[in-house]
């Protein structure tokens, strides 16, 4: 009984500790999402950089853009409306233009937008602009 009593504590006191310890650094500097020719001209992908959602989307006059796909209310992952030509977050309907500006909804602010740069026919991400 004691031996079931001491994995119940461990299998509910893990999970718990790691709740609670800070989380590692995250990864940062550049990093390369894809060709230019994989964003065809009015399109928006969710890509993933070092583990976190980014949009990357490409205007219609071919300027490519990023987002961080993170929900600036309440950190909920944010996806394209391909029907409504829109940014849409599923937990508060929260509503962002293709731009990343925040349209309606609780979102307080934009999506924050990140640097990018064409190297070598490649699509190159780095950290938040500003």
């Amino acid at each position: 009984m004691g031996g079931s009593a001491a994995a119940f504590a461990v299998a509910m006191g893990y999970p718990v500790a790691r709740f609670i310890e800070p989380r590692p650094p995250a990864e940062s500097g550049p990093a390369s999402v894809g060709k230019v020719e994989e964003f065809p001209v009015g399109s928006v992908k969710t890509v993933l950089v070092h583990d976190r959602p980014v949009l990357i989307s490409r205007a219609q006059d071919g300027q490519i853009r990023a987002f961080s796909a993170i929900c600036t209310h309440l950190q909920c992952i944010v996806g394209y409306s391909a029907e409504r030509n829109q940014i849409e977050c599923p937990c508060h309907q929260g509503v962002y233009s293709v731009e990343g500006q925040h349209l309606s909804g609780p979102p307080p602010r934009d999506l924050e937008e990140m640097s990018v740069a064409i190297t070598d026919g490649l699509v190159v991400v780095t950290g938040p602009i500003g």
